[in-house]
C-alpha cells in the first residue's frame, strides 16, 4: 500500500446505549464492536433515566475506546449497520425508545458529539476511560464534568450486564 492510499490508525469512542431489553442489546453490540474493531478500553455499564422522553423506560449506557482507520463517515454507516441488524428502526423522534444506540463521540482529539460535556449517561462512561479529556473550549477535566453530573442525574452501576468480549 502506498503512502497515497494509507489511512492513520485512530482512537475512536463509541457510546452503546439501549432501553428496550438493554441487558440484552448491550451485551450484543459490544460483541458486534469486539469483531469489527481492535478494543482498547470499555467502561461499565451505567443506567440512566430517558433524555427527552417522559413514559420510555431507562436507558443502559456504555462507552467503548477503540482503533479504526475508517473515517467518520465510514464509521457511522458501520454503527448504522449494527443498529439495523439489532432491530433498531430509525425514525423522526430522535428520543424514542430504541434497541440500540451507537454513536461516535471523539475521533482522537476531535470532540464529534458536544453533548458529551452535557448529559450523565455519555461523561460517566467516557470519563471511565478517559478521566483527563479537556473540554476542547473551556479546559476542564471530563472526570469533573462527570462528577458534576452525577450529583444532578439519577445514575447507578449496572454491574451485572456483561461487556467483555465474546470467547
Amino acid at each position: 500500500m502506498n503512502a497515497a492510499t494509507h489511512k492513520p490508525i485512530q482512537k475512536v469512542c463509541i457510546e452503546l446505549g439501549s432501553n428496550i431489553s438493554p441487558e440484552i442489546n448491550i451485551p450484543k453490540a459490544a460483541a458486534r464492536l469486539y469483531e469489527i474493531f481492535t478494543v482498547l478500553a470499555i467502561s461499565s455499564a451505567w443506567e440512566t433515566p430517558p433524555v427527552g422522553c417522559s413514559g420510555c423506560g431507562n436507558y443502559i449506557n456504555a462507552a467503548m475506546l477503540v482503533e479504526s482507520s475508517a473515517t467518520a463517515d465510514e464509521l457511522k454507516n458501520q454503527l448504522r449497520e449494527i443498529e439495523s441488524q439489532l432491530g433498531r428502526v430509525r425514525t423522526n423522534d430522535k428520543f424514542s425508545p430504541r434497541p440500540i444506540d451507537l454513536d461516535v463521540l471523539l475521533i482522537d482529539d476531535e470532540l464529534i458529539e458536544p453533548d458529551l460535556w452535557r448529559y450523565a449517561h455519555l461523561a460517566v462512561p467516557v470519563a471511565e476511560l478517559l478521566p483527563e479529556l479537556s473540554h476542547p473550549r473551556y479546559g476542564g477535566y471530563l472526570c469533573d464534568v462527570a462528577n458534576d453530573l452525577v450529583a444532578e442525574t439519577p445514575i447507578k452501576l449496572r454491574s451485572r450486564v456483561s461487556l467483555t468480549p465474546p470467547k
